[in-house]
Protein backbone atom coordinates (compact mmCIF):
# COMPACT_ATOMS: atom_id res chain seq x y z
CA UNK A 1 0.00 0.00 0.00
CA UNK A 2 1.63 3.18 -0.81
CA UNK A 3 0.02 5.99 0.76
CA UNK A 4 -0.79 6.55 4.58
CA UNK A 5 -3.79 5.51 6.28
CA UNK A 6 -4.83 6.92 9.89
CA UNK A 7 -6.19 4.38 12.16
CA UNK A 8 -8.41 6.13 14.80
CA UNK A 9 -8.59 4.36 18.25
CA UNK A 10 -11.32 4.80 20.48
CA UNK A 11 -9.37 7.08 22.75
CA UNK A 12 -9.24 9.45 19.49
CA UNK A 13 -4.85 9.00 19.08
CA UNK A 14 -4.19 8.00 15.44
CA UNK A 15 -1.84 6.04 14.22
CA UNK A 16 -0.40 4.73 10.97
CA UNK A 17 -1.97 1.47 10.06
CA UNK A 18 0.32 -1.52 10.23
CA UNK A 19 0.09 -4.00 7.26
CA UNK A 20 2.48 -6.20 9.45
CA UNK A 21 0.42 -6.32 12.12
CA UNK A 22 -2.84 -6.45 10.15
CA UNK A 23 -1.00 -9.98 8.00
CA UNK A 24 -0.15 -11.00 11.60
CA UNK A 25 -3.41 -10.98 12.72
CA UNK A 26 -5.08 -12.55 9.96
CA UNK A 27 -2.42 -15.52 10.02
CA UNK A 28 -2.71 -16.19 13.82
CA UNK A 29 -6.44 -16.37 13.54
CA UNK A 30 -5.94 -18.58 10.93
CA UNK A 31 -3.73 -21.08 12.70
CA UNK A 32 -6.19 -20.86 15.64
CA UNK A 33 -8.83 -21.53 13.26
CA UNK A 34 -7.04 -24.96 13.01
CA UNK A 35 -5.33 -24.38 9.53
CA UNK A 36 -1.62 -25.33 8.92
CA UNK A 37 0.82 -22.64 8.46
CA UNK A 38 0.66 -22.52 4.77
CA UNK A 39 -3.10 -22.24 4.70
CA UNK A 40 -2.77 -19.45 7.48
CA UNK A 41 -0.55 -17.56 5.29
CA UNK A 42 -2.62 -18.26 1.79
CA UNK A 43 -5.80 -16.55 4.04
CA UNK A 44 -3.80 -13.51 5.30
CA UNK A 45 -2.65 -12.84 1.71
CA UNK A 46 -6.04 -13.36 0.34
CA UNK A 47 -7.41 -11.01 3.11
CA UNK A 48 -5.14 -8.58 2.97
CA UNK A 49 -5.41 -7.91 -0.60
CA UNK A 50 -9.01 -7.00 0.45
CA UNK A 51 -8.29 -5.01 3.03
CA UNK A 52 -5.86 -2.65 0.85
CA UNK A 53 -8.03 -2.73 -2.02
CA UNK A 54 -11.16 -1.26 0.79
CA UNK A 55 -8.40 1.04 2.46
CA UNK A 56 -7.18 2.33 -1.10
CA UNK A 57 -10.37 5.29 -0.68
CA UNK A 58 -9.51 5.89 2.74
CA UNK A 59 -7.32 8.61 4.27
CA UNK A 60 -8.43 7.91 7.83
CA UNK A 61 -10.95 5.01 9.04
CA UNK A 62 -11.88 3.91 12.84
CA UNK A 63 -10.27 1.59 14.21
CA UNK A 64 -13.63 0.07 15.46
CA UNK A 65 -14.80 0.35 11.14
CA UNK A 66 -11.47 -1.27 10.73
CA UNK A 67 -11.97 -4.17 12.83
CA UNK A 68 -15.78 -4.26 11.24
CA UNK A 69 -14.27 -4.81 8.05
CA UNK A 70 -11.51 -7.46 8.84
CA UNK A 71 -14.62 -9.60 10.09
CA UNK A 72 -16.42 -9.16 6.62
CA UNK A 73 -13.20 -9.94 4.87
CA UNK A 74 -13.02 -13.44 6.82
CA UNK A 75 -16.24 -14.38 7.09
CA UNK A 76 -15.54 -14.61 3.52
CA UNK A 77 -12.70 -16.81 3.38
CA UNK A 78 -13.19 -18.75 6.84
CA UNK A 79 -15.96 -18.01 9.24
CA UNK A 80 -14.25 -19.71 12.12
CA UNK A 81 -11.40 -17.46 11.47
CA UNK A 82 -14.16 -14.78 11.31
CA UNK A 83 -15.78 -15.67 14.61
CA UNK A 84 -12.35 -16.18 16.46
CA UNK A 85 -11.13 -12.60 15.60
CA UNK A 86 -14.52 -11.42 16.61
CA UNK A 87 -15.18 -13.00 20.20
CA UNK A 88 -11.53 -12.85 21.12
CA UNK A 89 -10.19 -9.41 20.67
CA UNK A 90 -6.90 -10.00 22.55
CA UNK A 91 -5.63 -12.03 19.62
CA UNK A 92 -3.49 -9.37 18.69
Amino acid sequence: MMKVVLVEKRDGRCEKFDEEKAYNIFCRVGLNAHLNEKEAEKLADKAMKDLNQFLKTKRKIKSTELFKQKIKILKKYNKEAAFLYETHRDIN
